[in-house]
């Protein structure tokens, strides 16, 4: 029984650094890691992924030493962590993108409860979130999430995480597109509404019993509305091609972690 233990064990642990770094992606992924998703399904998907993918995967011996271990699964689960951020800072841009809409259309009161992010969303951020989630299945992406867990493994291999100076620079780059991002989305309602104002505001001085205050109401909402209907071909084009252009994202993301 002790030799068997002895014999076991070492496999355990190689298992138990693959399921961290599994683990750590899937709690980042705004996708899978939200509320609505049962604690037991995330669980069963990683221990899955873990099990399907452990013959791929060749994990080196990993340390005896308890303390060692530990800090080396805390390791995994930062880089599964650091890998989910560049699809968590897209959907983040999406929220951007719904806040600027909302507010400029007049929807800014307008708070729904996101029970993924518990923390209230703005309506239009919900649905351009709902909507990058169906373009995000649609085009097999989470399927990204199975290759990128395999390709990490090639540019760091288990316990090799390092934090080179490098790293804050990416994640300011990837900051600095979540904003780019969420302009280029809104930036068509930003555009009408800005139009919408500057016509309302010349109405307003040459008829001045007009109330432009209330007619601005349901002109700019009826305005941002219709430009959303007639951009949405554009806008699943510009989802896709941003989805699509995640697995450069994270593969720059995982050279500058593997140069650490």
């Amino acid at each position: 029984m002790t030799h068997a233990i002895q014999m076991a064990l070492p496999e355990f642990q190689s298992f138990l650094a693959l399921i961290a770094r599994i683990g750590g992606l899937i709690a980042a992924v705004p996708v899978l890691s939200g509320h609505t998703v049962p604690a037991k399904v995330k669980t069963a998907l990683v221990l899955g992924l873990g099990i399907v993918l452990a013959p791929v995967i060749h994990l080196p011996p990993v340390p005896f030493d308890a303390g060692l271990l530990a800090a080396g699964l805390a390791g995994e689960m930062a880089i599964g962590l650091i890998i989910g951020l560049a699809v968590r800072l897209f959907f983040s841009a999406l929220e951007l993108a719904g806040e600027l809409t909302g507010v400029q259309m007049g929807f800014g009161v307008m708070q729904l409860f996101d029970p993924a992010t518990s923390h209230q969303m703005s309506i239009i951020g919900h649905f351009f979130t709902l909507l990058a989630s169906l373009v995000f299945l649609s085009l097999n992406a989470h399927m990204l999430i199975v290759a990128t867990i395999v390709s990490s493994y090639d540019a760091i291999p288990a316990f090799g995480i390092g934090l080179p100076s490098e790293l804050g620079e990416e994640i300011v780059h990837l900051s600095r597109q979540m904003f780019v991002i969420g302009l280029k989305l809104s930036a068509p309602v930003l555009v009408m509404i800005l139009v919408i104002n500057v016509l309302l505001a010349i109405l307003g001085r040459a008829v001045s019993q007009i109330n432009v205050f209330v007619l601005s109401f349901p002109v700019t909402i009826a305005g941002g509305l219709a430009v959303m209907a007639l951009a949405m071909p554009f806008t699943v084009q510009f989802l896709a091609r941003e989805i699509e252009r995640l697995e450069i994202v994270i593969g720059e993301l995982l050279k500058v972690l593997g140069h650490g």
